[in-house]
């Protein structure tokens, strides 16, 4: 009996995993690397096969549903250039992890089912070999040096990155269950960063293409840093939504996955990491900001996008408006996430975008803002400035305006709201207002706020439909718009009695846009750096929302963003949550972050708001024809180390200084070397970040 249940035991454990495989057949077939069968190309070589190797994750909910299983060193290849893994379509798989198999099967890799251009491994005949095994090492993914073409021979594999993974888009993760996430930081709009005609960005052109082949570059670059984290399901909305902070049920992006490990999947065209369980399971990292604060100032400016705030009639009625809330109860729902947080923020002057134009009456939208503030913060803490439009802003020929709030104990109106006259330049024309400081001492001083919402980059046909410079539709529309805002400064709002000058709002224009380089060309100044975001758009972080001063109150100004609503998932806003919106939080109040100033006439203002880690490193062109051009931003004037590595970890060069000398000196020490990849390392106290760069 002994004997015969030794001669029999692989028929059945066969028999047990589903599948009838007769043991002697099994031991004559011939055994097959992974490795030979996925090859060095693109694609697996097709037929049947017969394979052995370990279970590393199983996912009966993906579709097909399956369990990937790959050599480990011993039986593989031993070729990097080949993936060691396949997956094993098998609908309701029982195997188990860590189980070593034996499978004969099908392979196939194409479009069609169940492949999806996935190598996957068909009509399984499966012989469990060891109930237990030793899992395959990590592949070891180095962050700084990954791009989409290292992927392929890692497929199906189990891999672990280097460095903490950063989350860049939650757009998904409630629908799919899928993350965006970069290895080497935040994914920025390359306008962010990247002038289209200006190399260096520093430069104030505000015409010309002549630098839009590094806008490519940086954009190919935030597809070879990109890939997805799935879930391991393929079930739509699935509940719970994964990943989710215990506390806050929210997750953002900017958040961190401090050394992630799971299998290198592929599906629907996009490299995916499936999850592995237990104590290799993905934790993210997710930390919900405070408000930034200031030094000592005179005067606190806020400004903020509210999401087309549409009250309806302004009585309980006039539901669904027409670009606001549908129902009633979904206003009061973003009417008390808006008051919640424009009161934190406390503002003493607030500057807002998307509020319906519909005038100053009892009734009306800005009016309705100020009650439900002096409510939360006491009668009389706010007034709106008075535009002169009883029933709709003059001049402005949309269904949207912007407004601003003051809180008279604070400041002094010094004369009426100023608004550009001039018709055909704006849709929405900015509103300006000169202030008296009132905590100011010895002296009072005025200053002028004014509020602008240029045209969006949406639509535009002609000379403003999209040129694919990095910049949307309707570029030279906001730049004349820009340019309407200067000479609007110039020759309206200085005059009227002020020598400082902030304005704020929603420019549509990203860091190194046209718009913002005709406000340079004219000397205002953006005090933030180009790291700063305020908005996302199709999983590209970028800033479209600005502080612009007068450059004489550089050094009396300290701006800062609240990341509370631009990193926060779209489904805690009130028109997707619902019922479920947490009202007594600020966070996904509105699509856009606010931006706080801190004014002080007399000394240097400092804040808190701004983390170590809010700088950027970037090089452009990227690859570099010669002498890398670099541009260190947000890390002010802390002594920093740049060193250019090789690829082989290798160090050529270690330059320390400020950002500005970094800056300077890269240039001569890198044009000497030779061509090939280079990995540059900036560090600093409490941080460290890499950029690759290719020299051509």
């Amino acid at each position: 009996m002994k004997d015969f249940t030794r001669s029999f035991f692989p028929l059945i454990v066969a028999l047990a995993a589903g599948s009838l495989v007769p043991a002697r057949a099994q031991a004559q077939t011939a055994v097959t690397p992974i490795g030979t069968i996925q090859g060095t190309g693109a694609v697996a070589t097709a037929g049947t096969y017969t394979i052995e190797g370990v279970v590393t994750g199983v996912y009966a909910d993906l579709s097909p549903a399956g369990f990937y299983i790959q050599n480990d060193a011993a039986s593989a290849d031993g070729n990097p250039a080949t993936s060691d893994a396949l997956f094993v379509a098998q609908t309701s798989p029982t195997v188990a992890v860590g189980s070593r198999l034996r499978i004969t099967g099908a392979v196939q890799e194409g479009p069609a089912s169940p492949s999806f251009n996935q190598a996957v491994l068909t009509s399984p005949a499966i012989t469990v070999l060891a109930a237990s095994s030793a899992q395959p090492a990590f592949s070891v993914i180095d962050n700084a040096t990954f791009s989409m073409a290292d992927a392929e021979p890692l497929e199906g594999m189990r891999v672990q990155f280097a460095a903490p993974i950063t989350v860049s888009d939650v757009a998904a993760l409630k629908s799919r269950g899928e993350l965006n996430i970069s290895l080497r930081g935040l994914v920025y709009q390359p306008t962010q960063f990247v002038d289209p005609n200006d190399n260096p960005a520093s430069g104030t052109s505000s015409s010309g293409t002549s630098n839009v082949p590094a806008v490519n570059a940086y954009q190919a670059d935030n597809v070879n840093k990109s890939l997805l984290l799935d879930d391991g399901r393929a079930t739509s909305n699935p509940t719970p939504i994964p990943y989710l902070d215990a506390a806050t049920q929210t997750l953002r992006v900017g958040s961190t996955v401090a050394s992630l490990r799971g299998i290198m999947g592929y599906g629907s065209s996009k490299w995916r990491i499936q999850p592995l369980a237990g104590a290799d399971a993905p934790t993210v990292v997710s930390v919900r900001p405070p408000v930034p604060t200031f030094g000592p100032i005179d005067v606190k400016i806020a400004s903020m996008n509210v999401l087309n705030f549409f009250n309806g009639d302004g009585l309980g009625a006039g539901f669904p408006t027409s670009r606001g809330a549908k129902t009633l109860a979904d206003f009061q729902r973003q009417r008390s996430k808006i008051l919640v947080a424009l009161s934190q923020m406390n503002a003493d002057v607030l500057g807002l975008m998307e509020v319906e134009n519909d005038g100053t009456g009892a009734n009306s939208a800005v009016q309705d803002l100020v009650n439900g503030l002096n409510q939360l913060m006491g009668a009389g803490t706010y007034a709106f400035v008075n535009d002169g439009g009883a029933n709709a802003q003059p001049n402005d020929t949309d269904l949207i305006h912007c407004v601003i709030l003051y809180k008279p104990a604070a400041v002094t109106l010094y004369g009426p709201a100023l608004l550009v006259t001039a018709t055909g330049i704006f849709e929405r024309p900015p509103l300006a207002q000169l202030f008296i400081t009132n905590r100011a001492t010895p002296a009072r001083d005025t200053f002028a706020l004014i509020v602008n919402h240029l045209k969006s980059k949406a639509s535009g046909t002609g000379t403003n439909a999209d040129q694919g410079d990095g910049q949307g539709a309707s570029n030279p529309r906001r730049k004349s718009q820009a340019t309407g805002l200067v000479q609007f400064i110039n020759t309206v709002v200085k005059p009227a009695g002020t020598r400082y000058v902030v304005s704020v709002g929603d420019y549509n224009a990203n860091y190194e846009e046209d718009p913002m380089d005709i406000m340079r060309a004219a000397g205002f100044v953006l005090p933030s750096p180009a790291s700063s975001a305020s908005y996302l758009f199709n999983g590209l972080s970028g800033s479209l929302d600005h502080a612009v001063l007068s450059d004489n109150l550089v050094s009396h100004a300290a701006v800062e963003k609240w990341h509370i609503n631009a990193s926060e998932p779209e489904f805690l806003e009130y028109s997707i949550a619902g019922a479920a919106t947490d009202i007594t939080s600020p966070f996904r109040s509105s699509d856009h972050d606010p931006v706080l100033i801190g004014l002080n006439f007399r000394t240097t203002v400092t804040a808190t708001g701004r983390a170590a880690t809010g700088g950027q490193i970037d090089i452009f062109p990227n690859p570099a024809p010669g002498a890398f051009n670099l541009r260190i931003s947000g890390f002010a004037a802390q002594p920093l180390t740049l060193e250019v590595v090789s690829v082989l970890g290798q160090q050529l060069l270690a330059l320390h200084g400020t950002a500005e000398e970094l800056q300077a000196e890269i240039g001569t020490r890198t044009a000497r070397l030779a061509a090939g990849t280079y990995v540059l390392r900036l560090s600093g106290t409490g941080f460290s970040q890499v950029q690759r760069v290719v020299k051509l």
